[in-house]
C-alpha cells in the first residue's frame, strides 16, 4: 500500500472529520444563542437512547464488511440483510419503549423525539453498511463530499427550525433531514447493489463477529452516556444542558481522530503482516499522544469564562467547571482509539468488549456517586479518574496480554506527554490571555527536547519526508 495513497486517504479523511465538527461546534454556537439550557437537556436525554440503540448497528455491520472485504457476495449480502432487519426491529422497540421513558424522565415530548428517531436509526442501519463498503474500498474523497453535505444540511436546518421558535425539534429536523441525505448519498457512491439473503453459511460468522462488536460497543454505550443519564435524573435538565455542551467541546479531537483511525486505520492493520502490526500500533500511539496532550491543555487555558460568555453567552458559564475533567478523559479516549481499531482488525473486537463491560459497572457507581457528592463537577472527575486512567491501564493490559505485547511500551507514550504539559500549564495559567498559548507551547517543546529528543527529530524528518512527496 504506497504511502502516498494512505497519506491522501489521511487528508481525506481527516478533512471530512474537521469539517463535520467545525459545522457542529457552528451549529451548537447558534443554537446556544437561539435556545435554552434545558432544551439542550431535553434532547441530550434523547440521544442517551438514541446511542444505546444505534450501538447495535453502528460499527458491526459495517465493520464486517471491513475486516472481511467485499470480493465475496455471500459475505456482504448476508450483512446488509442481517443490518437492515435489526434496524427495522430496533426502530420498533424504540418507538414502542418511548412513553416509558418519557414517564421515567417526566418529559412527554420525549415520545415523539423517539418516534423520529426510530425512523432515523432504520436509514443508519442501511447507511453504516454501505460507507463500510466505501471504508474498505478506500473511497475517502467520497465520504469527505458526504460527511461535508451532511454537515452543511443539518446546519442549515436545525438554524432555521432554531430562528422558527422549535425548539429542541431544531435536533430532531435536523438530525432526520441528514440521515436521509446521509443515505442517499452513500447508496449511490458506493455502487453496490446489496441483495436481500442471508447464507446460512456465512449467517453465523456474521453474528459472532457483530455480537463482539455489539459487546463492546455496549461497554462503552454504559461508560460513555451513564453520565449524561446520571446528570439528567440526578440533577435535572438545565445541569444536563450544561453538561452536555462541554461534553461535545471536549470530544470534538477525539471525533475526528476516531473517525480518522477507524475509516484509515481499520482497513490498513487489516492488511498489515501480523509481524508489523505491533510496532505500526506503538507509532501510531506515540504520534498521537504527542500531538494531542498540547492540544488539550491549550482549549484548557483559552476556554476561561470571558471567552465562553464572548462565545456562548454568559449563562454558559458554568461549563468551564466540568471542561477540566472531560477534556482529561477526552485525551486518553484519543491515545486509545488506534488500539480499538487494532483489535477489529485483528478480528479480536471481543476483547474490546471485555474490557467495556468489565469497567461499565465501576464507571456508572462512580458518576452516581460524583453526581451525589459534587454535582456536574463531581461527575467529570469520576470520568476522568475511571474513563481516563483506569479505562487506559486495564484496556493496554488485557490487549497485550492477549497479543502477547508489552505493555509498558505502550503506556509511555501515553502518559509522559501529559506529564510534559504540566510545567507549561503552571507557567501559563496566570499569564495574560494573549501569551498563555504561546508561552505553554515553548515550554512543552523545552520538555519535550529535554525528555523525548527523538520526538523532535521524527517531527522534522517527517516534515521534510512529507515536503518531498508533494512538491517533489
Amino acid at each position: 500500500m504506497k504511502t502516498v495513497s494512505l497519506l491522501r486517504g489521511g487528508l481525506w479523511i481527516t478533512y471530512a472529520t474537521f469539517v463535520t465538527r467545525i459545522f457542529v461546534f457552528l451549529s451548537n454556537l447558534v443554537l446556544a444563542r437561539l435556545l435554552q439550557p434545558s432544551d439542550f437537556g431535553v434532547i441530550g436525554i434523547a440521544y442517551v437512547f438514541w446511542s444505546f440503540f444505534t450501538l447495535f448497528t453502528q460499527d458491526t455491520a459495517g465493520a464486517f464488511i471491513i475486516y472481511k472485504g467485499v470480493d465475496n457476495p455471500k459475505y456482504v449480502n448476508t450483512t446488509y440483510t442481517i443490518s437492515l432487519g435489526v434496524g427495522l426491529g430496533l426502530g420498533l422497540l424504540m418507538a414502542i419503549s418511548s412513553p416509558w421513558v418519557a414517564s421515567f424522565f417526566n418529559e412527554p415530548a420525549l415520545v415523539g423525539i423517539l418516534i423520529v428517531f426510530a425512523f432515523n436509526l432504520l436509514l443508519s442501519s442501511a447507511t453504516y453498511v454501505y460507507s463500510g463498503v466505501m471504508t474498505r474500498r478506500m473511497q475517502y474523497q467520497a465520504l469527505a463530499n458526504i460527511s461535508l453535505a451532511n454537515s452543511i444540511t443539518r446546519l442549515l436546518c436545525t438554524t432555521g427550525a432554531a430562528l422558527l421558535g422549535l425548539g429542541y425539534w431544531s435536533f430532531v429536523i435536523g438530525d432526520t433531514i441528514s440521515w436521509i441525505v446521509n443515505a442517499l448519498l452513500t447508496r449511490y457512491y458506493s455502487r453496490h447493489r446489496f441483495r436481500l439473503q442471508i447464507d446460512p453459511e456465512i449467517r453465523s460468522e456474521v453474528l459472532t463477529f457483530c455480537f463482539g462488536s455489539v459487546g463492546a460497543s455496549l461497554g462503552f454505550y454504559l461508560s460513555f452516556n451513564a453520565d449524561n443519564f446520571t446528570v439528567g435524573k440526578v440533577l435535572g435538565n438545565a445541569s444536563l444542558g450544561y453538561y452536555n455542551l462541554a461534553y461535545q467541546l471536549s470530544m470534538t479531537l477525539s471525533g475526528i481522530s476516531s473517525a480518522l483511525l477507524n475509516q484509515l486505520g481499520m482497513p490498513v492493520f487489516a492488511q498489515l503482516p501480523i509481524d508489523k502490526q505491533e510496532n505500526a500500533l506503538f507509532k501510531v500511539v506515540e504520534q498521537i499522544a504527542f500531538l494531542t496532550a498540547p492540544i488539550y491543555a491549550l482549549i484548557f487555558l483559552i476556554l476561561d469564562p470571558s471567552v465562553v460568555t464572548l462565545i456562548f453567552g454568559s449563562q454558559w458559564i458554568p461549563i468551564c467547571t466540568v471542561l477540566p475533567g472531560l477534556l482529561f478523559y477526552a485525551y486518553f479516549r484519543v491515545v486509545n482509539s488506534p488500539l480499538y481499531s487494532m483489535l477489529v482488525a485483528k478480528g479480536r473486537p471481543d476483547l474490546n468488549a471485555r474490557v467495556s463491560l468489565q469497567i461499565a459497572p465501576l464507571a456508572v457507581l462512580s458518576f452516581i456517586a460524583g453526581a451525589y457528592q459534587g454535582g456536574i463537577i463531581g461527575v467529570s472527575i469520576a470520568v476522568a479518574a475511571v474513563l481516563g486512567i483506569l479505562w487506559t491501564l486495564y484496556y493496554w493490559w488485557i490487549a497485550c496480554k492477549h497479543l502477547h505485547w508489552s505493555m509498558s511500551r505502550f503506556l509511555r507514550p501515553c502518559f509522559i506527554p501529559i506529564l510534559l504539559s504540566i510545567p507549561g500549564l503552571a507557567i501559563s495559567f496566570h499569564l495574560p490571555f494573549i501569551v498563555k498559548p504561546f508561552t505553554f507551547l515553548f515550554a512543552y517543546l523545552v520538555c519535550i527536547q529535554v525528555v523525548a529528543p527523538q520526538q523532535i527529530v521524527q517531527y522534522q524528518a517527517l516534515i521534510h519526508k512529507l515536503y518531498d512527496r508533494l512538491f517533489h
